[in-house]
């Protein structure tokens, strides 16, 4: 069985809010989401992932 991976709540909750880069991630590849993911793991305040979804919106739209 294939395991899957947790989205960070605060990644979640981000996305949330952002819809523009909500949408580029839900178009992104599988390979391109594990990435995203393993970023926010990284993360450690919420302006930073408030940037890191914001990336998301400027670098891949």
């Amino acid at each position: 069985m294939e395991e899957k991976y947790d989205m960070p709540m605060g990644l979640s909750f981000q996305l949330g809010l952002n819809e523009k880069a909500l949408s580029v991630y839900a178009q992104m590849s599988e390979t391109e989401q594990r990435q995203v993911v393993e970023a926010a793991r990284n993360v450690r305040s919420k302006a930073e992932m408030q940037q890191l979804v914001s990336s998301l919106e400027h670098n891949f739209s």
